[in-house]
């Protein structure tokens, strides 16, 4: 139902641009470097950095406002326990992003970036030999980084990221990312 909503939201963004021509839509691919807080029990027995991609759909409302929507998953990560134990474990995320931006220069090919959003994380993990788990959080986002504008429908950006996570045994997460987007 999540989703639903999420991939609704993101379509109501793209239609809006034929109702006004302010608003410019794009779409974007981001590695990125995660690393997780947790609690001492999870943190010898889990790993706690990730490598992982985001794909991104958003639209800028305003020269200085825009939302972006998200969903990253990151490659299975394994890591030994100091009980010799294997676990292999995974995270995936979707949510919103409401951004503000400050064009820089007479050209304004270079913005700053600064945000808060939500986000829905999930952690899978394993022991080998036995079943699986999953671990899933409510995080608070707080964004803040840099866009190049290349040109009229080319742009790359740099963000990062914190965010606390609720109710978990994920206690934060800090986030590195690189990225491009399409501009329409």
């Amino acid at each position: 139902m999540k989703k639903t909503l999420l991939l609704a939201g993101v379509a109501c963004l793209f239609a809006a641009n034929a109702a006004n021509a302010e608003v410019k839509p794009y779409v974007g691919l981001d590695y990125n470097y995660s690393s997780f807080g947790m609690d001492h029990d999870a943190n010898t027995a889990l790993e706690d950095d990730y490598n992982n991609l985001s794909l991104i759909a958003g639209a800028k409302l305003h020269e200085n406002f825009g939302l972006e929507a998200f969903y990253q998953r990151s490659l299975n990560e394994k890591n030994t326990d100091p009980e010799g134990d294997k676990f292999s474990s995974r995270i995936q995320a979707y949510g919103v992003d409401a951004l503000g931006y400050l064009p820089l220069g007479c050209d304004k090919q270079v913005e700053l970036i600064a945000g808060v959003g939500l986000g829905q994380y999930e952690m899978k993990y394993r022991l080998q030999g036995e079943g699986s788990d999953k671990e899933e959080a409510l995080g608070y986002r707080l964004n803040v980084g840099a866009q190049y504008n290349i040109d009229e429908n080319w742009s790359v950006r740099g963000m990062y990221r914190h965010v606390y996570l609720q109710h978990s045994f994920l206690n934060d997460l800090n986030e590195f990312s690189a990225g491009v987007r399409y501009n329409f």
